[in-house]
């Protein structure tokens, strides 16, 4: 009798073993899943923090480039001191933004050198030779200005090959930081599988599965909109116009393109604040949005510049849509009292169509709707241009 209470007690404490080891393995692989959702999260964050900032931050340095070469080209034709202070508020944006990419690249070596040895170089050259048809405009000198205008494309054009190796990094670490992510969600369910039985670490799993989908939702929305006025932003218009732009090669559609500016939007900052700026720049990017519809989709291309890809044959007219947004944002009567004889905000818009060839580039069409832009800010603004189309 003894020997039977030696003999289950023997067994009991075999199974209290057992019990035990799947107690420590359920803890060990509960704390090995909790630690690779927050490596997921952790990624995902760097990702929003570091990536994004910094590719919204590249992406501009092109445009402010362009603009510093249409200011200053302007400037040489006209020798009108608007032009001028539209270079030197780009120059002031071009040191920002440069600023904010020394500041989160110091983590990323490959894109700090393609910024120092590469963009740097060439942003100093084309800074060299604007103050050079500056100073010969100043001086007097516009047949030797003149003669040199169209010089400064050679730096715009060198610095495309350099734009493009910086998208192509940032592309690098946003793969780099999501196969990290997808690499530690698949060791963790695998994980999970062996102590699928358990109840607790099931619903673990599940709170853990929710808020990592949660966290990719928000990072896919937050990569591809504007984080002021809820509108796509550049990344996600540059996304859909190289797609766009294949789509209308082979088919032989004209793709259409509106770029718009607030008017005098710098002297409304200056007037009201940037709060009220940023209200505002809400207010128009819901307006312009609004107006387009279905026909088109509407981004914040920088700054208080919004731009509208319209799809291949959309139901009106760009030109008609461009007036409808012009009248939209009149009529949302947000007041500025400085600008004059309006008294409130509007907006100049430059539209242009373009049917892609074999030798043509998407650079043409957005060269020539900024162009139509510029015409309407010269011809008074609040007003459409409609761009040479080709």
């Amino acid at each position: 009798m003894k020997k039977g209470r030696d003999a289950v007690q023997t067994k009991f404490s075999l199974l209290q073993r057992y019990l035990l080891i799947s107690l420590m393995a359920l803890f060990l692989t509960s704390v090995w899943s909790y630690s690779a959702f927050q490596d997921i999260e952790q990624e995902n964050r760097r990702i929003v923090e570091e990536a994004i900032p910094i590719a919204n931050a590249a992406s501009e340095l092109l445009r402010l480039l362009l603009d510093q070469e249409l200011s200053v080209r302007g400037y040489t034709y006209n020798q009108d001191t608007l032009s001028l202070e539209q270079y030197e508020a780009t120059k002031r944006s071009l040191a920002e933004t440069i600023q904010i990419i020394n500041e989160l690249d110091d983590r990323h070596p490959v894109m700090q050198e393609l910024i120092q040895d590469e963009a740097m170089p060439l942003i100093r050259q084309m800074e060299m030779f604007h103050k050079s048809q500056i100073r010969l405009v100043e001086s007097g000198d516009i047949d030797m200005a003149n003669a040199r205008r169209y010089s400064g494309i050679a730096y715009i054009n060198q610095f495309r090959a350099v734009d493009a190796a910086i998208r192509e990094e940032i592309d690098k670490i946003i793969q780099q930081a999501s196969l990290r992510s997808d690499t530690a969600s698949s060791s963790a369910k695998w994980v999970i599988v062996i102590v699928v039985g358990i109840a607790l670490l099931l619903l673990m799993t599940f709170m853990h599965t929710f808020r990592l989908e949660r966290s990719k939702q928000a990072l896919i929305h937050r990569s591809l909109h504007d984080a002021l006025t809820g509108i796509w932003n550049r990344r996600a218009f540059d996304e859909r116009f190289e797609r766009m732009w294949e789509e209308v090669a082979e088919t032989g559609d004209v793709i259409a393109l509106l770029l718009l500016d607030i008017d005098a939007f710098k002297m409304y900052n200056d007037t009201y604040g940037h709060l009220a700026g940023d209200a505002c720049l809400e207010r128009v990017a819901t307006t312009i949005a609004k107006a387009v519809g279905e026909d088109g989709m509407t981004a914040r291309y920088g700054g208080e510049e919004f731009a509208v890809l319209l799809r291949p044959r959309h139901a009106r007219q760009p030109k008609e849509i461009a007036e409808c947004i012009r009248q939209a944002v009149l009529k949302l009567n947000i007041p500025h009292e400085g600008y004059q004889p309006l008294r409130k905000v509007s907006v100049s818009i430059g539209v242009a169509e373009h049917a892609p060839a074999p030798d043509s580039e998407k650079a043409d069409l957005i060269e020539a709707a900024d162009r139509a832009l510029y015409q309407a800010k010269r011809s008074g603004r609040n007003r459409v241009s409609i761009g040479k189309a080709v």
